[in-house]
């Protein structure tokens, strides 16, 4: 009985090469990841026609994102409505700075304050050079703002 119990199992573990054997799964996972797609028409709750209709919705949203390009007013007109956002933005920093300057003595506070000074040093920079700035440039930063919908900085 003794000696059952001192006899151990060997296992015979083989190790793939590692440098073939990494490239064929990253070969693998590329394949997987282009070829495969969910199947949802199996699913309870959801229809079959569901991608379809998410496609469409993508082809609106570019040609009416390409109608509002096509379509920017003068550069006079953009430079006043940059103008104004970014000073609506530096109004709400200076807001946030009079919050932020009343639990000063909380931590972190110094930090945050002098991150929205810097975002309002960026934002009055932003401001001078928009007054020089050429039109491509305004084209770009209202397409960024109002169009995209994005953060100035």
């Amino acid at each position: 009985m003794e000696a059952s119990v001192e006899k151990t199992p060997t296992l015979i573990v083989s190790q793939p090469k590692k440098l073939e054997g990494l490239l064929e799964t990253l070969v693998l996972i590329d394949k997987v990841s282009e070829t495969m797609g969910e199947d949802r028409s199996g699913d309870m709750g959801g229809g079959g026609t569901g991608g379809t209709a998410q496609g469409d919705d993508d082809q609106i949203q570019i040609s009416l994102r390409e109608k509002a390009i096509a379509n920017l007013p003068d550069a006079q007109v953009m430079q006043k409505q940059l103008k104004a956002h970014i000073e609506k933005e530096v109004s709400k920093l200076q807001k946030e700075v009079k919050h932020a300057a009343r639990r000063a003595s909380k931590p972190g506070s110094a930090y945050k304050m002098n991150i929205l000074y810097a975002r309002m040093r960026r934002l009055n920079a932003l401001l001078a050079e928009l007054l020089e700035a050429s039109h491509e440039v305004l084209k770009r930063l209202y397409v960024k703002i109002f169009v995209d919908k994005q953060t100035v900085i």
